[in-house]
């Protein structure tokens, strides 16, 4: 059955935290090591806080959410003719995607959303294996390229600003991560959801799964729709907090931890009756970077549970699995 217990603010608050930011972004002596060890509690919990007062401009999200509500309003014939391809970039329509790596719950039908992959716009050839800018840009659009590009750089350089909590939050030095995400890789899902039937429970906006990435940041939707699995099977949404972003972990955080940080299921059932749109960005290291377990996760009574393994090679496992098109590319 396609059902969730609700809780309030107030309670889902206590297990995904509300965290002010501004002290750490700002410098102040230490805020950084006060962050790494509210995220550490929340990591080794449900691995999701909210992060309030993050520098990101209200008016940028509002427009990026804005021209992706354009771009989903635009007829199918001009979608489809940016559909997306073995790259996983651009237009993902309506029946793209099953989740056949969900452990949680069994996806039989494609998640009940329609989607746009935006990637890296302005790569560094020196530190990635691209060149030129890959992405499906739709014609006659430019405030479209213009507004996701700004906040694609906003969210990569605030990501960015994270990663010396999370090395702090797993005892490592505040660089550890610093050599494998110097061209990081990194995605924008646009994505629009449908409102939910009534009769159909084993239909999800989104069913459940665990992100793919090492971090992942999601800004507040109009409308709510995102539900947590915590460890007692209890599905929560997390606190409702205007302007703030919801951070997850996901699984390339997961093996460099040695799974002290095990992302948690989530899903999107859009229960609110209109139709509803989310943004979130994947922040994941260098594609040609090993993802290893790191130092302080591992010892002789605790040994690494994962082989080395490159970025794009994890990438390309949960891809083929998820979707039809990456099948039938290999």
């Amino acid at each position: 059955m396609n059902q969730s217990i609700q809780m309030s603010g107030q309670d889902s608050s206590a297990r995904i935290p509300v965290l002010n930011v501004a002290p750490f972004l700002a410098g102040e002596p230490g805020a950084a090591e006060r962050l790494a060890a509210e995220i550490k509690q929340t990591c080794e919990d449900t691995g999701f806080l909210v992060i309030s007062n993050h520098g990101v401009p209200q008016h940028l999200i509002d427009q990026a959410f804005g021209t992706a509500a354009d771009f989903f309003a635009l007829d199918e014939d001009r979608k489809m003719a940016l559909r997306i391809g073995e790259q996983n970039i651009g237009y993902l329509p309506y029946g793209g995607q099953t989740m056949k790596t969900s452990t949680i719950q069994v996806a039989n039908k494609p998640n009940y959303s329609e989607s746009f992959y935006i990637t890296v716009p302005d790569p560094d050839p020196a530190m990635q294996d691209v060149a030129t800018d890959l992405n499906k840009w739709p014609p006659a659009m430019p405030d479209f390229k213009a507004t996701q590009t700004e906040y694609f750089q906003t969210m990569r350089a605030l990501a960015q600003r994270f990663l010396p909590v999370f090395a702090l939050a797993l005892d490592l030095p505040e660089d550890y991560f610093t050599a494998d995400f110097q061209g990081a890789n990194c995605t924008v899902r646009l994505i629009q959801y449908a409102p939910q039937p009534p009769d159909q429970d084993d239909l999800f906006g989104f069913a459940a799964h665990t992100d793919g990435s090492f971090i992942t940041f999601l800004p507040r939707s109009k409308f709510p729709g995102l539900e947590v699995k915590t460890k007692d099977d209890t599905w929560i949404r997390p606190p409702d907090v205007p302007g703030a972003f919801i951070v997850n972990t996901g699984e390339m955080l997961a093996r460099y931890s040695n799974d002290r940080f095990v992302p948690t299921p989530h899903r999107v059932v859009n229960r609110s009756g209109a139709i509803r749109h989310a943004m979130p960005f994947f922040f994941g290291p260098n594609r040609q970077k090993v993802v290893h377990c790191g130092p302080t996760c591992v010892s002789p009574d605790n040994p690494a549970k994962y082989e080395p393994m490159s970025s794009a090679q994890l990438n390309a496992i949960k891809d083929k699995a998820n979707f039809p098109h990456r099948r039938k590319a290999t």
